[in-house]
């Protein structure tokens, strides 16, 4: 306000005149503290000063007459000195109140429209309303309310007008919305919205266009691991250490496209689960595993020796298999390898496997078909016994076979709860620290022991695997150590409608056929859920005709509590959230009518006091009103 401050000197301060002017000073420089302290310092002295020369000139009334109209008149000037400090200090302080409740208002303006802005309509009236209370005597501060509460209000409604367009088409959400509580989780629904959007996607034109890039894509890795074996096999017959090297880079290329752990879970009839753990980035051991409409087939291999040569023979292996595994049965399946491992390869190594055929519709059996594997361990759960197989035939690229007829596949019977075990020869051949080996009749034992007390056979390989770990006393091996195991579990059979558990349920749960129809070829897990499902969708039935009848006599109230207890026990439909809403909007009519009763109330009242011409009254309780709700 000023260029310099003026600065005030008390020493200077001799006389009644030099107090007055030092008032003055303070006051308009604005230091009411110093100001008012001299005010009440000055009234003092002259108080005092007073007193004591009245007691002194007692006896000369004419002076004493003379003193006392200097001393009033001192009074005065004081009063008036003090009266113009006052005046000046309420005008200063409305001023800086006034700028300061500026800049508060506009940083609140601010504030609020950065919120709506944002979409935070709640947050927005919330501070609005708060800024209210504080500044109810401010009448910019009402009016600025009534009108940014109605523009709040109205972008509520625009934003729940638009939640309710997205959740029109969606019972559950709109049930979720409609009682106010949180999602729960449902797996079950989840997984089947899920499987809905995956076959969604499955139809869009662009994951059609996808399909076929991947499909060239995967011929693309095809032409491409062919190439590299080609590459590989000419390598390798150049018996050049450097050309070893590079062979070996090439195959640790391809061997990052081999499976080394698998588990499926969705398996028809079956448990299945295998794992490599090799010794080197190129794995002598190999599987695969391929699913058809009508069967599932898969192997093991396990060639000799070790490195390139092994890596090889277990790429081919496993190019061959996928091709041909999806088109041909078991035995021409071993025709095929065999004899392409043949032409294909001028090392004398060669490879062990087994070949495996299930068919989906009868699980009671499996095909076998063997390469000069090690037998296969079979634990039959009914009589507790470990059964050993073996499966025949010769290692692969031995010779070739001219004659289809020579293979000779087995059919292996299987009971409920039967685990099938095979394994590569890096399992019996692991050595303890005498060099002794770990041998069938040991893995016999474990194997056993372990399928008795588990029924899920990842259980059992853990098992096997920290048996293996003890024996050789170490946590790695030296050759690739492959397990394989597979077991018939009847409670993944899918069941047709005459079977004797859908024909029990049938009679126990009075299903309809349309009912029964619903849990024909699923398996006995999933059996249960649906079962849960039916049962579900009845009990919703009887809810809606409950609620039928509470809205139809209306009792609102009633139809209310007991919609929105359904919805949290997750009773979802779009029926039961019809019944809901109408109890909602009952509601809100009923509390609608209550307020405008209530306002007209006022509304008469306040028309009395005007007519009464009681103006303040009036003003103070229409801004009241306002401030409590201003879309009246």
């Amino acid at each position: 306000m000023f260029g310099r401050k003026k600065q005030v000197r008390l020493e200077n301060v001799k006389t009644f005149k030099d107090a007055i002017k030092v008032i003055k000073t303070y006051t308009y420089l604005q230091e009411w503290d110093k100001a008012l302290s001299a005010i009440e310092d000055i009234k003092n002295k002259e108080d005092a000063a007073f007193k004591e020369l009245e007691y002194k000139i007692r006896d000369d009334q004419q002076e004493l007459q003379k003193q006392r109209k200097i001393y009033t008149k001192n009074i005065s000037l004081i009063e008036k000195v003090e009266k113009d400090y006052e005046v000046k200090k309420i005008k200063y302080e409305r001023k800086i109140e006034s700028e300061r409740f500026k800049v508060r208002f506009g940083k609140i303006k601010q504030e609020i429209q950065k919120l709506t802005s944002q979409g935070k309509n709640n947050d927005a009236l919330n501070l609005l309303t708060h800024f209210l209370e504080d500044n109810q005597e401010r009448s910019e501060v009402v009016t600025y309310y009534a009108r940014q509460k109605k523009k709040i209000l109205a972008s509520i409604k625009k934003h729940q007008k638009k939640d309710k367009q997205k959740i029109q088409d969606n019972a559950e959400l709109e049930a979720i919305k409609l009682a106010g509580i949180t999602i729960k989780s449902r797996h079950e629904k989840a997984e089947e919205r899920e499987r809905e959007r995956e076959e969604d996607r499955k139809n869009t034109w662009y994951n059609k266009l996808r399909s076929k890039l991947d499909f060239k894509k995967r011929l693309k890795e095809k032409y491409e691991r062919k190439r590299l074996l080609d590459e590989v096999k000419i390598l390798i017959e150049e018996e050049s250490n450097a050309k070893n090297e590079i062979a070996t880079k090439k195959l640790e290329h391809i061997h990052k496209w081999l499976i080394k752990e698998l588990e499926k879970k969705n398996m028809v009839g079956f448990d299945i689960y295998w794992k490599i753990l090799g010794s080197d980035k190129i794995s002598g051991d190999s599987f695969w595993f391929v699913e058809t409409k009508w069967k599932y087939s898969f192997y093991i291999g396990d060639a000799t020796g070790h490195g390139v040569r092994a890596g090889l023979i277990v790429s081919i292996l496993s190019k061959t298999f996928q091709e041909e595994a999806p088109k041909d049965d078991i035995i021409n399946l071993t025709f095929k390898v065999n004899n392409t491992l043949k032409e294909n390869l001028q090392s004398k190594n060669f490879v062990t496997g087994l070949f495996f055929e299930l068919d989906k519709k009868y699980r009671s059996a499996f095909n076998v078909s063997g390469m000069g594997h090690e037998p296969i361990l079979i634990y039959r759960a009914k009589t507790k016994t470990i059964e050993r197989v073996i499966a025949g035939g010769l290692a692969g690229w031995i010779r070739l076979i001219k004659k289809i007829e020579n293979i000779k596949p087995k059919t292996i019977e299987l009971n409920d709860d039967d685990v099938v075990l095979t394994y590569s020869d890096g399992v019996l051949e692991s050595k303890d620290e005498g060099k002794k080996i770990y041998g069938i009749e040991r893995l016999e034992k474990i194997f056993l022991q372990s399928a008795q007390a588990n029924k899920n056979i990842k259980e059992v390989y853990i098992d096997l695997i920290e048996d293996l770990k003890l024996y050789t006393g170490g946590t790695s091996f030296l050759d690739d150590t492959t397990v394989l195991m597979f077991r018939r579990n009847p409670d993944k059979d899918l069941l047709n409608g005459n079977s004797e558990e859908i024909q029990k349920l049938k009679a126990k749960e009075w299903l309809s056929n349309k009912e029964v129809r619903r849990l024909e070829w699923k398996t006995r897990e999933q059996l249960e859920s649906e079962l849960l499902e039916i049962k579900k969708e009845k009990q919703t039935d009887n809810i809606i005709l409950q609620l039928k009848w509470f809205y139809y006599t209306g009792e609102f109230l009633k139809l209310k509590q007991e919609a929105t207890r359904y919805i949290k026990e997750w009773y979802i439909d779009k029926k039961i959230n019809f019944y809901l809403k109408k109890a909602i909007e009952n509601e809100e009519d009923y509390r609608i009518k209550q307020m405008n009763t209530k306002i007209e109330n006022k509304y008469n009242v306040l028309m009395e006091l005007y007519k009464k011409k009681d103006f303040n009254t009036v003003i103070q309780e229409c801004n009241e009103i306002i401030a409590k709700d201003g879309n009246v």
